[in-house]
């Protein structure tokens, strides 16, 4: 499917043009990081609608929603080792859920991670201005490792390709015992 598919790409292209800002810094660190996030918006739009017009697993999309607001919540971008666990997890819990295109559904994760990253931000900004703090959000391109971003897309379709397998390997074991009956 072209959503899909362009959504993909358009995500791992985000993911790398957060990598340069970081990398480049100042003035074209921010453009570049600005432009990212558009992409990144952009994937999440394409992937959104590939994932619509596959299933309506209802249940799946409060999953996809619940599991990706908690790694905003919780996963900074400047640790790569929760970056790693947490989007792997992730991966696996959605992946594990998910009944058919497994993979698109884990791609969610990551996809959905800038937006609801960026509505903790103001949400944290927020109640910070109601209890008398600076209510500041930061504009310039975040202060982690130049790979994190890359890293929770590939870590979360890790964790959904290990969902695939264990799925496959059980399905095949539940098949086996059928036929044996």
């Amino acid at each position: 499917m072209a959503s899909e598919r362009n959504g993909t790409a358009m995500l791992v292209f985000a993911t790398a043009l957060v990598g340069l800002s970081i990398v480049a810094g100042g003035d074209v660190g921010r453009v570049l990081n600005g432009t990212s996030g558009i992409v990144w918006f952009g994937a999440a739009g394409l992937l959104i609608h590939a994932a619509h017009r596959t299933s309506s697993q209802r249940g799946l999309w409060w999953t996809v929603v619940g599991v990706t607001a908690v790694v905003a919540f919780v996963i900074r971008p400047s640790d790569m080792a929760l970056a790693a666990i947490g989007f792997g997890g992730a991966g696996l819990v959605v992946g594990t859920l998910a009944r058919n295109n497994e993979l698109l559904w884990v791609k969610l994760v990551p996809a959905l991670y800038l937006p609801f990253h960026i509505g903790t931000a103001v949400l944290r900004s927020f109640i910070r201005s109601l209890t008398g703090g600076e209510a500041s959000i930061r504009s310039d391109p975040p202060p982690t490792a130049a790979l994190v971003p890359l890293l929770m897309v590939v870590a979360a379709l890790l964790g959904g390709y290990a969902a695939v397998v264990i799925k496959a390997r059980r399905s095949g074991v539940r098949n086996r015992r059928m036929s044996s009956v």
